[in-house]
């Protein structure tokens, strides 16, 4: 008979998918009522009267006594019947007000708390409500920290881009620790809250350093090394360097061509050359190098692992240096060093890289497809001294 006349417990788990739609908090955010709410019963077909009658009547007793003990209502409709004249049959279950649904869930108390803690909300900045009327249930998710939450959203309104670390922020009852473990929605907060003069809207995500970079705080800076490779180019006789970014988007030396190498030892024995650097790579972190002075319009050439990873990041690098050459990531050198190279399987999944050319996409392919990968320290490095020697491409 429960496929016939809806149960209590079906009836629950109707009225929770409603709560968790969020219809109901929208609702009272917007000042507006979803009441009163009807929930829809299904048919029952009036052949199943008779056939199923006892069961049927045991089933709407079981629905009655619910109603009476929960306080919804139960609207009928009349069924007439040859033999068992007219039945009335429950046909919508009825919540007249938010009280009763509430209480029928159980959530009476999560919904004072849920209207306690989004008035506060409003009270301090009005320009949340679009965003609690979109994700309501965030709120109550943070509801023991919500207080501090919006602390930190008051503080940086009021001193947008601080310039300092987390650390030196003096937020009263917000620590930095408590700053470093919410930073995810923390950011969804501020970007409503702030004037978008106020943060970076074209950062987004927390890697590297996202929410500092974001907000403008100050941050443990990833770290550049170089090497100049003419003489003639030494900073007050320094030619090994380690900079931190922004010290190193800064230096404008004079050098016309840069090389970016992704092994250690290869930067550190690269062979001297007139007016060049070279630069110790950061892989897939290689967007940390945009905007760099001495970067732009000079002739760049890079030279990474010859697998998928090493031509999508080659890929990436043109995102922002369109000038970028690739080195000895070609397919005479895949040949050259055939006998060194191994089965290395990617999780990149797409066939076809912008940034590349025709013929850099066919070898992308190859070494996707067969999974193969030449290390950049297992090419000779006299293999390196002849390129260099034969002239840049």
């Amino acid at each position: 008979m429960s496929d016939l006349l809806t149960t209590p417990k079906a009836l629950k788990q109707s009225a929770l998918k409603i709560w968790q739609r969020g219809d109901i908090h929208r609702a009272w955010l917007q000042k507006t009522s979803c009441f009163p709410l009807d929930i829809p019963l299904k048919n029952i077909p009036a052949k199943n009267l008779l056939t199923d009658y006892s069961e049927l009547q045991d089933a709407i007793y079981t629905l009655r006594q619910d109603s009476e003990k929960h306080g919804y209502l139960i609207i009928d409709k009349a069924i007439s019947h040859r033999q068992l004249g007219e039945q009335k049959i429950p046909a919508v279950i009825r919540f007249t007000n938010a009280a009763i649904f509430l209480s029928y869930l159980a959530k009476t108390a999560e919904f004072i708390q849920f209207q306690a803690l989004t008035e506060q909300s409003l009270q301090q900045d009005g320009l949340l409500i679009d965003w609690l009327i979109r994700y309501p249930f965030k709120v109550m998710q943070y509801a023991e920290v919500w207080p501090q939450l919006l602390k930190v959203c008051a503080y940086f309104e009021a001193h947008p881009q601080p310039g300092c670390y987390i650390r030196q922020l003096d937020i009263k009852g917000v620590d930095s620790k408590f700053i470093e473990q919410y930073k995810s929605i923390l950011s969804e907060l501020l970007t409503q809250t702030l004037a978008q003069s106020s943060y970076q809207a074209d950062i987004s995500g927390l890697k590297n350093n996202g929410f500092e970079r974001r907000y403008g705080l100050r941050y443990d800076q990833p770290l550049i090394r170089l090497r100049i490779l003419d003489p003639a180019l030494a900073i007050q006789g320094l030619t090994d360097l380690t900079l931190t970014l922004s010290e190193f988007k800064a230096l404008n030396i004079p050098a016309k061509t840069v090389f970016i190498a992704e092994n250690k030892v290869t930067v550190l024995a690269f062979p001297d050359h007139p007016e060049a650097i070279v630069i110790f790579g950061l892989g897939y972190a290689v967007n940390l190098l945009a905007d760099a002075r001495c970067l732009q319009d000079r002739t760049v050439y890079y030279w990474g692992d010859l697998d998928a990873d090493g031509l999508a990041i080659l890929a990436r690098l043109r995102q922002y240096y369109p000038q970028v050459k690739s080195m000895l990531m070609d397919a005479q050198t895949l040949e050259q060093f055939a006998h060194l190279v191994v089965h290395a399987p990617t999780k990149i999944t797409e066939k076809i890289l912008k940034h590349l050319s025709d013929e850099e996409n066919l070898l992308y392919q190859h070494l996707h497809q067969e999974c193969l990968r030449l290390e950049q320290e297992r090419i000779s490095f006299s293999y390196l001294q002849q390129y260099l020697n034969a002239g840049l491409k």
